[in-house]
């Protein structure tokens, strides 16, 4: 029996392809201005990570998309006190 991907799972699997193409052609800082607005995210060397803001966040904290080399991602979430 063959199912068909949840509307998530194929977002996420479009978003890494994307990432992987552009981390293949030299063109993550254009892809993450495209997608984020420009100078909205940095790069952590030390991590090898592109930290974005998540700007829809509204709970305490604050809430990051921190994506890696291989196009996998995760989101990231500093409590208030970690913030300050």
């Amino acid at each position: 029996m063959s199912r068909a991907a949840s509307p998530t799972r194929s977002r996420t699997r479009h978003f890494k392809r994307e990432v992987q193409r552009a981390l293949a052609t030299g063109g993550m800082p254009q892809f993450l201005d495209a997608l984020f607005g420009a100078g909205a995210w940095s790069f952590d060397p030390t991590e090898k990570l592109w930290i974005v803001p998540d700007r829809t966040h509204r709970g305490p904290g604050r809430e990051y998309y921190c994506i890696g080399m291989t196009g996998d991602w995760f989101k990231a979430r500093l409590a208030d006190e970690e913030c300050a």
